[in-house]
């Protein structure tokens, strides 16, 4: 994969933003719960059909249950709607970092016989009272008695994932969703899916304050159209990384390049002027692509930014990259080809390339080149190109 860098630190007056706090974090000393629920209902999730009757009864693990049931043919498959719990009572300080967000869950299950089953269909965290964050449902089966499943224990980045502060997790709109599945066999059956308790616990570094503060940050299809542009703005100070990862489906992340983070000059936690970074992937993947920043600040301390999706279309032109260039022309082409080359205004061939088997893309050398302009020949069509000083 080819990685090119368009960095152009300009110092910005802007107001600055609290850091984003889905942290890596280097001391999660301090734990809070396992909380209780106080706010208990439903939410409607795509093809369930049958709902959770008594929500509160999740609530406290004394017997009474939560219940989502329905009577099955033989060889069907169902699931129920979500059974959310919120409002858990939490009071993180407003400087802490968020390491982990623990669910346990006690469930059980009654009318299993001859292959049926019964067990997690989605199993969700809850941000500002929406669906936020990867599903943790378990492919195991419930058991016919209480049995407790924990749900997010390691760090947030590689369970539930997304941004969490601590102001997300103290709203009483924070919450767990939980959805149930069943399934009969070669018998119709009347299956039930039960929960007697849902709590939550937080595992956070109280002493985490990132020495940097992310403004704005986005992503969008180039002016241009020869790849993605990812934009932001940061308060931080020299020594640290912003870590560029993408994903193809929100949950499998790659390092696509790192960007030194420049000194704003000023306290972090203090507002002041914001430097502006921007970066290029001109080689994204096809389809969905996601992208978040991991920002690693001087002292090891880490956290990630929000994700931002850019859909690739297809592309139907050639694209040259970077223009102007000043050690390496990339050359991409829908159409396959089998040989590319490089003129000057004169017309003499400076490089030419034939392969055997066509292929799209392509890279000349140019950094003996004099600065100029150039000619990029690729099948029947010609690009200019721009040629800077090395």
């Amino acid at each position: 994969m080819k990685s090119y860098l368009a960095l152009t630190p300009v110092l910005l007056l802007a107001v600055l933003c609290n850091p984003y706090s889905e942290a890596t974090a280097q001391s999660c000393t301090s734990t809070v719960g396992a909380n209780n629920g106080g706010s208990f209902s439903t939410m409607a999730y795509g093809g369930s059909t049958f709902t959770w009757s008594n929500p509160s009864n999740a609530q406290n693990a004394d017997g009474s249950y939560a219940i989502a049931g329905a009577t099955l043919a033989i060889l069907s498959t169902a699931w129920s709607n979500y059974l959310v719990v919120q409002n858990f009572g939490f009071s993180i300080p407003s400087t802490a970092t968020i390491c982990e967000i623990i669910v346990d869950i006690q469930r059980s299950e009654t009318g299993l016989a001859l292959g049926a089953d019964v067990k997690d269909r989605s199993v969700r965290l809850l941000q500002n009272g929406a669906l936020y964050g990867n599903d943790l449902a378990s492919g195991s089966s419930w058991p016919s008695s209480d049995g407790t499943v924990t749900y997010g224990n390691a760090l947030l980045a590689s369970t539930w994932g997304g941004s969490w502060q601590p102001s997300d997790v103290n709203n009483s709109n924070f919450g767990v969703a939980i959805s149930t599945q069943l399934s009969t066999n070669l018998v119709s059956l009347a299956l039930q899916g039960k929960v007697n308790q849902i709590k939550v616990t937080i595992i956070y570094d109280p002493n985490s304050l990132l020495s940097v503060s992310l403004g704005k940050f986005s992503a969008t299809v180039s002016p241009n159209e020869d790849g993605h542009l990812l934009t932001w703005t940061a308060n931080a100070t020299a020594g640290g990384n912003f870590i560029i990862q993408r994903s193809g489906n929100s949950s499998d992340w790659q390092e696509i390049a790192t960007v030194p983070m420049a000194s704003s000059g000023h306290d972090p936690s203090a507002s002041g002027s914001m430097t502006s970074y921007s970066y290029t992937d001109h080689d994204p993947l096809d389809g969905a692509n996601f992208y978040r920043l991991h920002m690693v600040d001087a002292s090891g301390r880490s956290a990630y930014s929000t994700i931002n999706e850019v859909t690739m279309k297809n592309q139907t032109t050639i694209r040259c990259w970077p223009n102007p260039c000043v050690q390496t022309i990339n050359v991409s082409s829908p159409q396959p080809v089998t040989r590319i080359t490089l003129k000057d205004l004169m017309g003499r061939t400076l490089y030419m390339r034939q392969t055997a088997a066509p292929t799209g893309d392509w890279q000349i050398p140019a950094g003996n080149l004099p600065p100029g302009v150039y000619f990029v020949l690729v099948g029947s069509q010609t690009l200019r190109v721009l040629k800077e000083a090395n």
